[in-house]
């Protein structure tokens, strides 16, 4: 099935008068979030440099066209920004977004944003024998200069609870690396129930 099939018309004249009919391109649906949460209807899934939601369709549907269904499952609005960026084209990327700025600097893109700092943070991470818990707090460059990185042990109700305080910073390369690679998680619907989730969506987009 191809997505634009499924999406409604509307009927509208052009700009002679005439009645002429048209896809809405702007007619939405969504998953709710129970069901994306289901594992017996979704399984995790790493996008691998090269994949593209044709190609991970063709891998689990046998059928590129089934693109929309990969975006769908994840909310996936605009597969040119919300899907990851293989290395080389975020690279590419870099060097755009980042041009000018590295210009200024007399650097290349990517040594300017290896070099330019994002962010300083504080952590502080809390473990005893069963858990841990780890807290980032963004700080300014000055809370950052002055803090001093710990590690204490307490005994508590016959428990050992060590609390560390670490600092780090984050360049802008960085961010925008740890930003690309957060995409890359996505959900796979079951290829059992991809047939009715067509058929279901189509229903829906009918609705008026």
């Amino acid at each position: 099935m191809f997505y634009f099939d499924t999406l409604p018309k509307i009927v509208t004249r052009d700009q002679n008068g005439s009645p002429i009919i048209l896809t809405n391109l702007i007619a939405r649906a969504r998953l709710l979030e129970k069901f994306r949460n289901n594992p017996m209807l979704f399984y995790e899934y790493a996008i691998q440099d090269g994949d593209s939601p044709e190609i991970v369709a063709e891998k689990y549907y046998g059928n590129p066209y089934r693109y929309w269904v990969v975006l769908l499952s994840n909310e996936l609005l605009n597969p040119l920004w919300d899907w990851p960026l293989d290395y080389n084209n975020f690279l590419a990327y870099i060097d755009t977004k980042y041009a000018t700025d590295a210009n200024t600097a007399a650097m290349t893109p990517f040594e300017y944003t290896n070099t330019e700092i994002y962010s300083y943070s504080k952590i502080v991470k809390i473990t005893n024998d069963e858990n841990e818990d780890i807290t980032t707090i963004r700080i300014t460059e000055d809370d950052y200069n002055a803090l001093v990185q710990s590690n204490t042990t307490y005994s508590v109700a016959n428990t050992n609870v060590t609390v560390s305080t670490t600092k780090e910073t984050k360049t802008i390369f960085d961010y925008e690396y740890d930003l690309n690679e957060s995409r890359r998680q996505i959900k796979i619907l079951n290829n059992s129930y991809v047939g009715n989730f067509e058929e279901e969506f189509s229903s829906l987009m009918q609705v008026r």
